[in-house]
C-alpha cells in the first residue's frame, strides 16, 4: 500500500498491482508466487490462509522492527483509492500457479466498488482474459507479454484483448503502428530508465508503466505529451 500512496504522491495517472489467491481464496496483492523475496514469511501465497500472511512483513528489507507494512487484499486497495481519479491495472497471476475462479472473483470486487470503467485486467495467461469478457464485456483488458511475440495484435484480437502490454526491449514504431490500426491501446511496461521511457513516448506509446512515476511525469513535461 506504501508504493501506491507513494505514486499519488508522485502524480501518477493509475497503479499497477498483481493479485492472486490465498489458500481461503481471499484476494490479496502481492508480485511474487513465493513470499521469500519481498516478505518476512516463507513459501507459496496460495498455501497460506490470509490471517496466516497478516502475520508477515511486506518490506522484507526495511531496518524497522516495528514496521506495518502487510500484504494487502484487493478490497482493502478499493477502499484506499476507489474516490481517487487513479486508474487500476490489475494483473491476475494465474499463469504459472492455478488459481481457481480468480477472474469471478475479481470482477465481483470491481463491480462492488463500480470500478469497471477504471480498471483494466491484465494477465500472461491468455486465456484468463477470455473469461472476463465472458464475465463482464465492457471491462477493459490488456494482453500482457514478455519475449518476442509473433504480431502481438492479432493475438490480442483474437482473445479480445482491448490493450497490448509489450514489454520495453519488444516495443518498435511498428508494433505500436500495427496494434493501433487493429484498435488496440499500446502500453509499454518495465520502462525504467530515462532512456527507455524517452525512446517509448517517441515511438507514440499509448502509456508507460513504470517504477518512477515523478521521471516519467518530467520526461511526458518535456516532450509536451498527455498533458
Amino acid at each position: 500500500m506504501e508504493a501506491f500512496h507513494a505514486a499519488v504522491r508522485r502524480r501518477a495517472d493509475g497503479i499497477e498491482l498483481d493479485v492472486q489467491l490465498s489458500s481461503d481464496n481471499k484476494l490479496v496483492v502481492i508480485h511474487d508466487h513465493q513470499l521469500d523475496r519481498t516478505t518476512t514469511g516463507s513459501g507459496l501465497v496460495r498455501s497460506h490462509t490470509l490471517q496466516e500472511l497478516r502475520q508477515y512483513r511486506a518490506d522484507k528489507d526495511s531496518h524497522s522492527r516495528f514496521s506495518k507494512a502487510r500484504i494487502p487484499t484487493l478490497r482493502e486497495v478499493f477502499q484506499a483509492f476507489s474516490e481517487t481519479p487513479l486508474r487500476i491495472i490489475i494483473e491476475l497471476k494465474n499463469f504459472l500457479v492455478s488459481q481457481p475462479h480468480l477472474e469471478d472473483l475479481v470482477i465481483e470486487q470491481i463491480r462492488r466498488f463500480q470500478l469497471t470503467e477504471r480498471t483494466i485486467i491484465s494477465s500472461f495467461n491468455f486465456d484468463s482474459l477470455l473469461r472476463i469478457k465472458e464475465l463482464d464485456p465492457l471491462q477493459t483488458t490488456g494482453l500482457l507479454y514478455v519475449g518476442p511475440l509473433a504480431n502481438p495484435w492479432e493475438v490480442a484480437s483474437r482473445y479480445r484483448a482491448d490493450q497490448l502490454h509489450v514489454p520495453h526491449d519488444q516495443l518498435t514504431a511498428s508494433v505500436i503502428k500495427q496494434s493501433h490500426q487493429h484498435g488496440l491501446t499500446v502500453l509499454g511496461w518495465n520502462l525504467n530508465s530515462s532512456r527507455e521511457l524517452q525512446g517509448a513516448l517517441k515511438l507514440g506509446v499509448d502509456g508507460a508503466i513504470t517504477n518512477y512515476p515523478g521521471r516519467a511525469k518530467k520526461i511526458l513535461r518535456s516532450l509536451n505529451r498527455f498533458e
